[in-house]
């Protein structure tokens, strides 16, 4: 923080405190509860916009998490899905984790930001079929 900044806060704080006692010694002890219970609602007020925000933060974080995530994904499926690849066990294992991460991602988005959203489902593990 820069000094002038902080100089202001100072400032600030020192006015609050000598205006309270100035209210007190002027007016009595009734307005002076009066303008403490003022100085405290603002400061509760001013702490909850700021818990919001974060709150906020924290929800368009998941949201980009759980978007980079479902690409990884869909990547992977892509790649799975090449000749070359196709039927390879790490691969189906990585997918699986892959899909049980985006699951808890979902968990989670869901029990702390009231978001309805639909889960992944495990896709039918494809075997080729031979005949006889």
């Amino acid at each position: 923080m820069s000094f002038f900044t902080q100089m202001n806060k100072y400032i600030l704080l020192f006015s609050v405190i000598l205006n309270g006692v100035l209210l007190m010694l002027v007016t009595g002890i009734v307005p002076f509860f009066l303008y403490l219970s003022i100085i405290i609602n603002l400061i509760l007020l001013w702490y909850s916009g700021i818990c919001l925000l974060r709150v906020n933060n924290l929800e368009s974080d998941m949201v980009v998490l759980l978007q980079k995530n479902e690409d990884f994904l869909d990547e992977l499926e892509d790649i799975h899905s090449l000749e070359m690849y196709y039927g390879d066990e790490y691969l189906q294992n990585l997918i699986g984790k892959s899909r049980d991460l985006v699951n808890d991602f979902i968990d989670v988005q869901e029990e702390y930001f009231d978001v309805q959203v639909t889960e992944l489902e495990d896709d039918e593990e494809e075997t080729p079929t031979q005949e006889e």
